[in-house]
């Protein structure tokens, strides 16, 4: 009866290795939140010749299935003020979705 429950046991051990193993990698490689904001605004700045960022940057909300950040920059820019809304995929890198003038 012993030698039962140790060969169980070990067979239990091994699944639940392999049962790891294989959950491993499913890990995602996300972008930090202030990393996020970072890539954003030096985005929204690329746009304009000179520009300045007047409210820190704000996550809105993270796609679920892709884990995408949509980041909104806040950026002066002379007398205009200018929300830039992008959006930043795992890896960090912002892409444009639209800008909007405030104040007007």
């Amino acid at each position: 009866m012993r030698v039962y429950w140790v060969t169980f046991f070990r067979r239990l051990l091994a699944i639940l290795t392999a049962g790891l193993l294989f959950l491993a990698p499913v890990t995602y490689a996300e972008c930090l939140d202030r990393d996020a904001k970072a890539a954003s605004d030096d985005k929204a700045k690329s746009y304009f010749k000179t520009a300045e960022i007047f409210h820190p940057a704000r996550v809105l909300k993270v796609h679920h299935p892709s884990r995408q950040k949509e980041v909104a920059s806040y950026v002066k820019t002379g007398k205009k003020y200018y929300s830039i809304f992008t959006l930043v995929n795992e890896d960090c890198q912002a892409h444009f979705i639209k800008r909007t003038r405030q104040g007007d």
